[in-house]
């Protein structure tokens, strides 16, 4: 994928809650069609960070650039109407509810014959999403509750995706359908933010990344030049040095819960 023009641009994004700080002046670019990668230990602020952009956590400062406009201070249902989606964590889909019925809370804010049309563009790209959509989303997989979670977001027709920690808690046949789920996404034109802790999934779909800690950037760049210096290590494992030559392994997380991660606001 060749970086285009930045689709996101943040600049000194700064969120408090109460007398935390959980991020302090962030300011980090995405390109248009392309994934951009955020990375991270538990509680750097990677998903303060996508909750910021969206308007879901009070900010006391900082500007968000979108497609060109300045966005901060819309709400977040003008950011999701302007074009910008968020996939979270963990996929909060309703298990008791077919996977039809959570598709269509993506669009909830649209005429029926736009709920319709976009219903169908999904099913015409998961193929077994529409097969299976009178199912209850609760008898599903883990990576298949991902994939249903992905296809929801889209059905906002964002721009640009917003996406945390898809990789958690799912097997590596599971994170490799959600690769390949995520080239068709960027291939049909639109643009991801991904949050994730699984270095090997940043490396196979992004060539730039931006690395977090302690609530502010400690690094970005291409990722292959992240992963051979000491700066994602240093984030993840405290300043253990990167032995030349090697990439640090620290996807060891991604089977921990939110309230292990301390990470439901950072």
């Amino acid at each position: 994928m060749t970086a285009g023009s930045n689709v996101l641009e943040v600049s000194d994004l700064t969120v408090r809650f109460g007398p935390t700080v959980a991020l302090r002046s962030i300011s980090m670019t995405a390109s248009m069609g392309a994934i951009t990668g955020v990375l991270g230990a538990n509680g750097a602020g990677k998903t303060t960070t996508l909750l910021g952009i969206i308007s879901r956590v009070p900010r006391v400062s900082g500007r968000i650039v979108f497609d060109g406009r300045d966005v901060t201070s819309l709400s977040t249902p003008q950011l999701v109407a302007a074009g910008i989606a968020l996939c979270p964590e963990n996929r909060r889909l309703f298990p008791n509810m077919t996977i039809e019925d959570n598709l269509l809370l993506g669009a909830y804010a649209t005429s029926r014959r736009t709920q319709r049309k976009r219903l169908a563009d999904v099913y015409e790209q998961f193929d077994w999403v529409r097969d299976r959509r009178g199912e209850l989303a609760g008898r599903l997989s883990g990576g298949q509750q991902q994939v249903v979670a992905i296809a929801r977001a889209l059905m906002s027709d964002p721009k640009l995706l917003l996406l945390d920690e898809p990789s958690s808690g799912l097997s590596p046949v599971a994170i490799a359908e959600i690769r390949g789920v995520l080239e068709t996404v960027v291939s049909a034109g639109r643009s991801v933010v991904l949050v994730e802790q699984n270095i090997k999934l940043v490396q196979d779909l992004c060539e730039h990344a931006w690395v977090l800690a302690h609530g502010t950037v400690r690094d970005s760049g291409p990722v292959d030049e992240l992963l051979a210096g000491a700066s994602v290590t240093d984030a993840y494992l405290g300043g253990l040095d990167v032995i030349e030559g090697d990439s640090p392994d620290v996807s060891s997380g991604v089977d921990e819960t939110p309230s292990e991660r301390g990470e439901n606001h950072a």
